[in-house]
């Protein structure tokens, strides 16, 4: 295992942050894979997961079976781990501008393209990735938070496999992923025993995982003769609610991480058993939201990871101050694989989302 300290240029006014990489393998090795958990900085689950990874892959490659190369961000936000707010964590926005951490990426296909726009020669796939790494390389941040999603992006673009680990409120591990990977997807979501793979062309937003895929799709309407394929393999995988950070689970999480990798020939070990029965892939456009409507007490009646009817009760909101009950009911059938955490809720507050089976939904897609 070698260790790595990126520096993130602009940094704060006194000191300065940067990343903590963990490479194994052989360098330039075939498949190659990035990994990065704590995205969002108050998600503490992928982290979890991200260091138990990390021990195993040091045993793995300690015995000599690491047939690729992989690289491991476990903290991939330290601008997020340093904000706080009156006592808590505030790591799913960037305090100075409002954004997201990871919503509008750096667009890797037109920076390279505003550089290079001729075809590629040679492998193309190869040559692509190259670009997009010189034109990163060459990109200036100007801001702590352009920094730190560029350094990120700048890991991950030359990658034939890209984990992004993340959590949800309360929730089954599901998996985010682009339509035409939903069935490699769905291969990944039963090892790890999602309860739901949801796929689009088009999230919205401009995720690390789009970031990641979406410059192929450029590079193809650019040269659309050249049959060129996705040159990556990207996801955010959700490893459950914000709470389930128990050692064991993340151990047996990154366990089953190793298992696919193997079957991915990223490294020798033997398959794991499934997790997951059938996973069908289902459209992010067809999860519908149910929205508190007023602000009061909520209580859930569905656990994440059950399968409702259309016109099930979920549970109820007590609306503030009045206190009348509110029912709160399933427009769509489908497998509730989030709900919120909190039981005292604002109006308009996101409670459950169901994966339907039927587009219900356009435009941007993601959550705030």
């Amino acid at each position: 295992m070698q260790t790595e300290h990126l520096p993130l240029t602009p940094g704060p006014i006194n000191g300065e942050r940067r990343l903590t990489l963990y490479r194994f393998g052989t360098p330039g090795a075939r498949p190659r894979v990035y990994i990065q958990g704590g995205l969002h900085a108050d998600e503490a689950p992928g982290i979890a997961v991200g260091f138990a990874l990390r021990d195993q892959l040091q045993r793995l490659e300690a015995e000599g079976r690491l047939r690729g190369e992989i690289l491991l961000v476990p903290v991939a936000n330290p601008i997020g781990l340093d904000q706080g707010m009156i006592g808590g964590s505030f790591g799913r926005f960037e305090v100075t501008s409002g954004q997201n951490f990871n919503r509008a990426f750096p667009d890797a296909a037109a920076l390279a393209l505003a550089i290079d726009n001729a075809a590629p020669e040679g492998d193309p796939v190869a040559a692509l990735r190259a670009r997009m790494a010189a034109a990163l390389d060459r990109l200036v941040p100007l801001t702590p938070l352009l920094a730190l999603q560029s350094c990120l992006l700048r890991l991950a673009i030359e990658a034939d496999i890209v984990l992004d680990m993340h959590c949800d409120s309360e929730a089954v591990t599901h998996l985010y992923c682009h339509s035409e990977q939903a069935d490699r997807a769905v291969g990944l979501g039963r090892a790890i025993g999602a309860g739901a793979v949801l796929h689009a062309p088009l999230q919205g937003g401009y995720s690390f995982d789009e970031a990641c895929t979406l410059p192929w799709m450029r590079f193809r309407d650019r040269w659309p003769s050249a049959s060129l394929p996705i040159g990556c393999f990207a996801v955010t995988l959700e490893w459950r609610g914000v709470l389930d950070t128990d050692p064991a689970l993340a151990q047996s999480d990154a366990e089953a991480v190793i298992a696919w990798l193997a079957d991915e020939g990223a490294l020798d070990g033997p398959s794991g058993a499934p997790r997951a029965g059938s996973v069908a892939p289902t459209p992010l456009a067809g999860v519908e939201v149910v929205n508190a409507p007023a602000a009061g007490l909520f209580h859930a009646a569905v656990a994440p990871g059950e399968c409702v009817a259309a016109g099930a009760t979920l549970g109820y909101l007590r609306r503030l101050p009045e206190g009348d009950i509110v029912p709160l009911s399933a427009g769509v059938g489908g497998v509730v694989y989030a709900r919120e955490q909190s039981r005292i809720v604002r109006a308009g507050a996101e409670l459950f989302f169901i994966a339907g089976t039927r587009p219900i939904r356009e435009g941007l897609l993601l959550s705030a």
